[in-house]
């Protein structure tokens, strides 16, 4: 969750940059309006992967060192924290899409980061239908470590966040800079 909303954060840096009005000045450069983008954007999935990364790595390190298999160990949590990574994009690719269409309403991500949370957290207490559970890209990410792994959500996952930042994209080539 800390990941997510890292990437929303950066990707709605995009927002406070053009509500700043350091967009506009930047783009009447040679600086391209996708470029720009993918900077913000870039940067953001980047550092999603990286936290995961880092949060794998440290509890993998941490179970070495309290005499924990150093190897299998390891890998297993460093997994477990990747296999998140697909779902964390989701979110930031919604932040992305928001901006691109609606931008005003790019605090919208923030909100599906607390409705996911609140699915994950209560859904089955509530007696929430699977079905409603299932709009949470977290739910459909592997149990690992100690579940099994399948390749199957993680590409759903990766495909939505691509369709998400696509719709971004597209929207944000089409409208003026506020």
């Amino acid at each position: 969750m800390l990941a997510s909303a890292y990437g929303i954060q950066a990707a709605a840096r995009l927002r406070s940059e053009e509500v700043a009005q350091r967009a506009e000045p930047l783009l009447a450069t040679g600086v391209t309006r996708s470029r720009w983008l993918a900077s913000h954007v870039l940067i953001a999935l980047a550092g999603c992967a990286l936290l995961l990364t880092i949060t794998g790595c440290a509890a993998g390190l941490a179970l070495a060192a309290q005499g924990g298999s150093p190897g299998a160990g390891f890998g297993a949590l460093l997994g477990a924290a990747l296999v998140q990574v697909p779902a964390a994009w989701v979110l930031t690719c919604i932040a992305v899409a928001v901006f691109g269409v609606a931008p005003r309403a790019v605090v919208a991500a923030w909100g599906a980061l607390v409705a996911f949370l609140l699915l994950g957290e209560f859904g089955t207490v509530l007696g929430l239908a699977p079905a409603v559970q299932d709009l949470s890209p977290y739910a459909h990410v592997p149990p690992l470590p100690g579940g099994d792994f399948s390749a199957t959500p993680v590409v759903g996952l990766s495909v939505v966040a691509a369709a998400l930042l696509a719709a971004g994209v597209a929207g944000f080539r089409r409208r003026d800079i506020g």
